[in-house]
């Protein structure tokens, strides 16, 4: 299951592995719609929730520093990368966001 929506740096994917159930969350530039269906840029950082045990991480931190390092990611779209995987984890861990739960539920209701 994804969300995702036009001038919003992050994708959310729900991901319904039995083993590691987890909310991900692609830091991204904004997705665009295509007449295929939509795009974005990947800015590396994924912060994500680990159902079982509550557990938030911030994943690719070595991806990103490559990317900045190698000048494959200009250095306003790392600070937009770094901060939105920063927020975006805190608010996994507050489970603040509503989205969270309903991604679960329609994840389920269609597999």
């Amino acid at each position: 299951m994804v969300l995702l929506l036009t001038g919003r740096p992050w994708v959310a994917w729900w991901v319904g592995d039995p083993t590691d159930r987890r909310l991900e969350i692609d830091v991204c530039l904004p997705p665009e719609r295509t007449e295929a269906g939509w795009r974005y840029i990947d800015l590396e950082l994924d912060p994500v929730l680990h159902e079982r045990d509550s557990r938030v991480e911030i994943e690719d931190w070595d991806e990103y520093e490559q990317a900045c390092r190698d000048g494959w990611m200009s250095a306003d779209d790392a600070k937009l990368a770094k901060s939105t995987a920063e927020s975006r984890a805190e608010a996994l861990r507050r489970r603040d966001e509503p989205w969270q739960e309903r991604g679960w539920q329609l994840l389920f209701h269609w597999t």
